[in-house]
Parts: structure tokens; sequence; C-alpha cells
């Protein structure tokens, strides 16, 4: 078995939080669930961990518990074309491939299919929309220079990444919005050879983080997805759209489960009488990735010309009793306004996105 799928076996009692781990440091967003004698029992997918948080299961739980226990299975040695077949009619993105033995051997990837051109996904009508204009203070000195969008990493900018992101799952319709340097970008793009379908459009003053959108009201005439312009997330937007049509949603927030370990003993405490004594507990949090799928009536509750952020939008939304879902993912994440997140996601990328 190659190495990479090794890293994906997890046995039935482990518990969820330590799959999670799991699932994030293998980076195939698949774990195989293996028996004591290593045959397979199950398989654990976003899917599964997300069906998982909604119904707040216990992180303490076993995997099994969230676990498929009838995976779509292939036998050894496995056709490539009836894998691809089986993807498309299931709408799966893993197929594991077992022997006489019921013992793992290999792993057939929707995201291997897509690499090398055999698969991808069908274009989408829909405008996705990038916040670009901020000045990105938190990367001083960098953004004295340069506009954050246009930051590198590795041989890409900042902004190329996330529109190649979008790219995958279908996506190539953009309009950015800048303030901050707006000619360096625009100059960028129309020397750039990269067959984007991006419009920009600038504000006279900073508008915040969803301020923008209402410069856009002709334009956003059906559902779009907004981005911060510094986001890198390994997460599908495909299922995103799905799951925000497919609920009625006027928006949808990608969430992010994200962990924090604290490194010290946490007392609990009634008044001064000591209740409990954990050691170095860790929580989990589901997080605001920075991106949303939303419909176009939304704009309608911002203020032309005048400065707001997104949590204020979505309470504008609430107010109306307008439905807001939460989409929430167990993947990869960095958020590059700071300078630790930012050679985080340097180093993944790296690893995993132009590795492969």
């Amino acid at each position: 078995m190659d190495e990479r799928y090794r890293k994906v076996l997890i046995k039935l009692d482990v518990p969820i939080r330590e799959a999670l781990k799991q699932i994030n440091e293998a980076a195939l967003q698949v774990l195989i669930v293996v028996d004591d004698e290593d045959k397979i029992a199950g398989i654990v997918t976003d899917g599964d961990i997300r069906r998982g948080l909604i119904n707040n299961i216990s992180f303490d739980e076993p995997v099994r518990k969230i676990m498929n226990k009838k995976p779509i299975t292939l036998k050894y040695p496995a056709n490539e074309a009836e894998a691809l077949e089986l993807m498309k009619k299931y709408s799966i993105r893993h197929i594991p491939v077992i022997n006489e033995k019921n013992e793992i051997v290999d792993i057939k990837l929707w995201s291997d299919f897509l690499n090398t051109g055999k698969a991808r996904y069908p274009d989408k009508n829909i405008l996705v929309v990038i916040m670009a204009g901020g000045k990105g203070t938190r990367l001083d000195p960098f953004t004295k220079i340069l506009p954050k969008p246009l930051i590198p990493i590795g041989d890409k900018t900042i902004i190329e990444r996330v529109m190649d992101n979008f790219k995958k799952y279908g996506f190539n319709r953009f309009i950015v919005t800048l303030k901050y340097k707006a000619e360096m970008i625009k100059t960028y793009f129309a020397e750039s050879s990269k067959d984007y379908q991006i419009e920009f459009i600038e504000e006279k003053e900073f508008l915040g983080t969803a301020g923008g959108l209402s410069l856009l009201k002709e334009k956003l005439t059906d559902t779009f997805i907004l981005s911060n312009c510094d986001i890198v997330v390994d997460a599908n937007f495909d299922s995103l759209l799905r799951y925000h049509k497919r609920n009625k949603n006027k928006a949808t927030i990608l969430g992010v489960l994200q962990y924090v370990k604290v490194p010290y003993g946490v007392l609990g405490t009634q008044g001064a009488d000591l209740e409990e004594f954990v050691e170095k507990p860790e929580y989990h949090f589901i997080v605001n990735s920075g991106i949303y799928v939303m419909e176009p009536e939304v704009i309608d509750l911002i203020p032309a010309g005048e400065r707001i952020d997104m949590p204020e939008l979505l309470k504008l939304v609430q107010g109306k009793n307008a439905k807001i879902q939460v989409f929430p993912q167990n993947c990869s994440w960095f958020d590059i306004g700071q300078w630790e997140e930012y050679n985080n996601a340097v180093e993944y990328i790296r690893r995993y996105w132009d590795s492969k």
C-alpha cells in the first residue's frame, strides 16, 4: 500500500477527537476504519463528521459511532474507469480497494482524477465576490509595498490561490472589490496570462468586509459566494453550494472546526471551592472561515455607501427572520492576515498542493 494511505487507517475505538486530528494530518479528507485484524469496518469522510457535529455527538465517543458501516468498495486490482463511474453515480469522493481478506490495499480518490484531468466539476454560473480592498496592516512591512492580494505563496499570489481553489470546483466568474493599491492589482492581472473571468470594482472609501456588496446590486441577481481575499481553505465548495440550495438558506457560513489545547491544568471552581481539575484540556470550536453563500436579497439590507462588516450584516439578516445556517467542515484553513498563519499556509501548500 502507498505510504500516504497507511496514514488514514484507524481503529474502531479511537475517540472522534483523535480521528479529527488524524484526518487533518493525513490531508486526504477520509479515514478507513479497520478492526483488530486490519479488515475494513467502515469509512469516515467529511460528511460523516459534519452530521456528527450537527447532531452534537460527543468527541469522546469512538469513531465507529460516526462511520459509514457499508462503504462502497472495489476488489483489487481496481479498474480506474469503474472507480470513476461509481464516484459519479453515488456522489462519493473516496473508494477503498480491498483484497480477498477485506484488507485495504489501495484507495481511489476523486482528487487524483481531478489532478490528472480525468474528472472535473461542472462549470457553475455563480459569481464569486472577493473582498480585496483592505490595507492588510497585520502583514506589515510587506503590505507597505505590495497589496495583500499580491503577496506570494510559492509561485502564485494569495488571490490567485483563492481563485484557483474555486476554479477547481467549477467556479470561474469573479468580482474583486478593491481600494488599497487598486491600480497595482489591476495592472498585475492585465499582464497575466491566466484565464480568469474577472471584473474589478473600486470602493471610494473603505467599506468593511461587507459594505462593498452595496456597489454590486445590479450584478448580483442570483445566488453568489463571498470570500475574503486572504483565506486559504481546503474545503469542498461544490458541497457548500449544494448544502445552501438544498436547505433554502438566505445565507450559509462555511464553518471550520478548530482545536485549542490549553497547556496548563485548568481549575473549575464554585466561588473559592475546587470543583474539578482538568489537566491540559482540549477544546474544539467551529470558527467563521470568511466564506459565505448568499442570496441577492441580503444586499438590500446594506446601507448604500456605508461601512459595514459581515457580523453586522448577518445580524440584519437574522432580524428579518431569514434562514442562516453553518456548513461545518473539518478541513485545513489559514487566515493569511497574520504572519504565523502565512508561514503555516506556505508550508501546507508546498507539501499538499504544489507537490501533486
